[in-house]
Order: structure tokens, then C-alpha cells, then sequence
């Protein structure tokens, strides 16, 4: 190992002289004898001149397919004019020349030539040995073009209690330009929007894509705006009951039956301190002041929201109030007369004797309601307070039912009062009150009672 490497260090000195030269003789020989060799360049293919078949109406229907074709060349030349091609490989081009397309029409199909060219400054020298491919298929179709909406397709949901308003976007139109065929399957172009949870406005600047009927993206087109800005407002939503309510008395014998409106509440956006203070809105009252059938209204319901507030896009712009009328149905009920209370009654000084055994009670109400009423379920009152004994006619009080009214006046019975008679308490034992012999008849008891009816 030793040997090895006193053999290698030897007259190093010398050993890299000779390297040295033998590289500059290298250089020397190329640079002399200029070595011819070959190399091969891929690029994709462009069209040149296009504007010789718009100006005819024209355009390459497959524009697209083409400019995305490889063309490769093998070319051949000495090696150090290789060497700056490759340092500017990316300036070679591989074109079709349109311009050299004469007397074409909508439909026709043609090769043409391509051609690779070495750009300019590489001198010369420069010979292609072979292409593939040497030509292209050059489908020809009329130009079209049409002017379209972009719509806004948003991905994704605003945050929780959040709701996006109606998005705004500039410019709002684009005009697309291509083949006929191509142009007429383009059913929508849109730029797409992602929410992420938003709970503020969104300001985004996004690319329009084409779109055909089945949502499929349409290559092939262009458009005369690459990119928009598109804004999106973001608002806090609440639901808030609505209330609705009837004016005014029907028509004689009618009555409001029921008070319906649709929809029953509503969503509505606005700044979250303004929806704190909005928990019911109520609708106008419906007059029905002489009615006889149903009345209807429609109401604007935008119109009531206070300042700030508006109407979130999937609820009604109206509501529908209707207030049911009906004509009155009527019922008779009997009343026995000990199921009547006698309010503010002494018992201890009196007793109180009601002329009638039963008394008759007309109402009218609801179908329903009436239905619901029996002898016995209704309270029925005499107020008795402060009467002295004698006969009285005493006003009726009836607690019913809402929606339940006495047809004919108030009732009226006839109650009687009556003193009763005290104990002497105060005699002594031994004294005994001399035995009246004359008895009162039983004639003059019954006096005391009210006379039958």
C-alpha cells in the first residue's frame, strides 16, 4: 500500500501538466475540427396567423387539440452550435401557418404543414433530419360568438346563524368566441365561490369557466374577460314569529270564527344588535266590521321590518291573512234552580226562596263551542247581597265561555227573602210564657211565603 502511494505521488507536478495539456488539445481539436453530431427537440405546436380565418368568419374548431400536440425534430450540426440551441431550446417553435390556407370553408378539413423553426441569432448550420409529426388536421368551422351571464355557483356554508345575501359581481357578462359548435353546447359560465364558514363578507377574485348542459367543462372557448371580482355579503339571520288579529264586529248573527295567516313566521337578515331587539312582527288588523263571509288580505311584508332588516331569500315576500266568518249558531240550555250560586246570602237571618224551579238560558257561539256546552257546565250566579225580606227580581250572571254570548237580555229571577224567626233566650226556666190558646192559622204562616206563580 506504501508503494502505491509513493508510485501515485511521484512526480505529481508533472502528471498535472499533463492533464492540462491533454484537456486544452481536447478543446483545441473541437474547436478545429468541428464535430457534426444530432440531437432531438420537443415542442408544442402553435398556430400563426389566425386572423386570416377570422376575418373570413372562421376559426380552427379543434384550436384546442392542437396546441396541446408535441412536434419533435431530430437536427443535425456541429456540436457547439447544438450547445447554444439547447441554451435556448425554449425559443424554438413548432408552427402552422395559417395564413397560407386559401379559398377554405366551414367544414373543411386540411393537413397542413408544420414547421420547426430555430430561432434567430443561432447562425446557421442547422439541417432537420426528421419530424413527427410533419403536418396537422385542421378542422375549419364558422365563428360564433355569444354574450352570457356569469353566475356564481357558492360552495360550502356561511357559519352557524349566518346567511349570504345575493352575490354582486364585475363584470357581470362575458362574450365567449369559438366554433359554432362549441360556442352553441355552452350552457352556463360561472365562477365559483367557497363560503368556508363565513360569518363576514367575502371578496374574491376568481376565473369564469364554461359550462354545457350536463355540467361537464367546455374546452375550446375563449372570453373576452379572464378574470372578475365578486363580492358577497354575509349577514346574521333570525326567525321571528308573526301575529295577526281582526277588527271591527261582523254583521248581525255572524261572528269571527278564526284568524289564520301564512306563513306562521318568517327568516330575516340583518346586524345581530337590531335582531336582538326582534323576536314577533304583527301584521296589520283585518277590519271585518260588517262582514258576512271571509276576508282575505295580502300584505307586503317587507314593508313592516324596521330600517336594517330585511327578508332572507327563501321566505315569501307576503303573508295571507284570513278571517273566517260565520254565521252564529244557537242553544238553549236549562238551568235547574239549585244549580244557581246565591252570591253575598245570609243564612243566618234568612232564608231565600227562588220563584222558578228552572230557568231557560239562549246562547249563540261556535258550532264547536256550543257543543261543548251542558246543563250544569256553565256557572250560573244571583247576587243576594244586602236584600231585605220581600220578593226581588234579581239580574242573572252567567261565566261562560269565550266566544260565548247570551242571545236575548240578561235573565231574571224572582227571589224571596225571608226574616227567620229568633229564639227567646233570655227568659228565666221558672218563668213560663202563658200557652197562647189561640192558635195562628196555618193560613197566615203560608202568608209569609211568596205567592205561586
Amino acid at each position: 500500500m506504501k508503494k502505491l502511494q509513493e508510485l501515485i505521488m511521484k512526480d505529481v507536478g508533472w502528471k498535472l501538466l499533463s492533464l492540462a495539456i491533454a484537456i486544452i488539445l481536447w478543446f483545441m481539436v473541437i474547436n478545429i475540427e468541428h464535430p457534426v453530431t444530432t440531437r432531438i427537440y420537443t415542442q408544442t405546436l402553435s398556430l400563426e396567423s389566425m386572423d386570416t380565418l377570422t376575418e373570413q368568419g372562421l376559426t380552427v374548431r379543434n384550436r384546442q387539440q392542437l396546441e396541446s400536440m408535441k412536434v419533435s425534430a431530430k437536427i443535425k450540426a456541429q456540436r457547439t452550435s447544438l450547445d447554444r440551441l439547447t441554451q435556448y431550446k425554449s425559443n424554438i417553435k413548432a408552427v402552422v401557418d395559417l395564413s397560407t390556407m386559401e379559398d377554405v370553408r366551414s367544414g373543411d378539413s386540411i393537413s397542413a404543414d408544420i414547421s420547426f423553426i430555430i430561432p434567430e441569432g443561432m447562425g446557421t448550420g442547422f439541417e432537420i433530419v426528421s419530424q413527427s409529426p410533419e403536418q396537422a388536421d385542421i378542422v375549419v368551422e364558422r365563428l360564433s360568438t355569444k354574450k352570457m351571464p356569469i353566475d356564481v355557483y357558492m360552495t360550502g356554508e356561511a357559519g352557524s346563524g349566518y346567511t349570504t345575501l345575493q352575490p354582486q359581481i364585475s363584470p357581470a357578462s362575458v362574450q365567449i368566441s369559438g366554433a359554432a359548435s362549441i360556442v352553441n353546447s355552452v350552457e352556463t359560465v360561472q365562477v365559483n365561490v367557497d363560503l368556508h364558514q363565513a360569518s363576514e363578507d367575502i371578496v374574491v377574485t376568481a376565473v369564469p369557466t364554461a359550462y354545457d348542459a350536463s355540467g361537464k367543462r367546455v374546452e375550446g372557448v375563449s372570453m373576452d374577460v379572464s378574470k372578475v371580482h365578486v363580492s358577497v355579503g354575509v349577514q346574521k339571520n333570525k326567525s321571528i314569529a308573526l301575529t295577526a288579529e281582526a277588527e271591527g264586529s261582523p254583521a248581525d248573527g255572524y261572528e269571527v270564527s278564526e284568524v289564520t295567516w301564512s306563513p306562521t313566521s318568517i327568516r330575516v337578515l340583518g346586524s345581530e344588535g337590531v335582531l336582538e331587539q326582534l323576536d314577533t312582527l304583527k301584521l296589520p288588523d283585518i277590519d271585518v266590521t260588517d262582514a258576512d263571509s271571509t276576508v282575505t288580505q295580502y300584505i307586503a311584508l317587507e314593508e313592516l321590518l324596521p330600517d336594517g332588516v330585511m327578508l332572507s331569500s327563501d321566505t315569501p315576500r307576503q303573508a295571507e291573512v284570513s278571517v273566517i266568518i260565520q254565521q252564529a249558531q244557537q242553544q238553549q240550555i236549562t238551568v235547574q234552580s239549585g244549580e244557581i250560586t246565591l252570591n253575598g246570602a245570609d243564612e243566618t237571618q234568612y232564608d231565600y226562596i227562588l220563584s222558578d224551579e228552572t230557568v231557560s238560558l239562549s246562547l249563540t257561539g261556535q258550532a264547536g263551542q256550543l257543543a261543548d256546552i251542558t246543563t250544569g257546565s256553565i256557572a250560573v250566579m244571583a247576587d243576594v247581597t244586602d236584600l231585605l225580606p220581600g220578593e226581588h227580581r234579581v239580574v242573572l250572571e252567567t261565566d261562560l265561555p269565550e266566544g260565548i254570548t247570551l242571545l236575548s237580555n240578561e235573565p231574571v229571577i224572582t227571589v224571596t227573602v225571608i226574616q227567620k224567626e229568633q229564639e227567646n233566650e233570655d227568659l228565666p226556666e221558672t218563668e213560663q210564657p202563658e200557652e197562647d190558646t189561640e192558635q195562628t192559622p196555618p193560613a197566615q204562616e203560608q202568608q209569609q211565603l211568596p205567592p205561586e206563580e
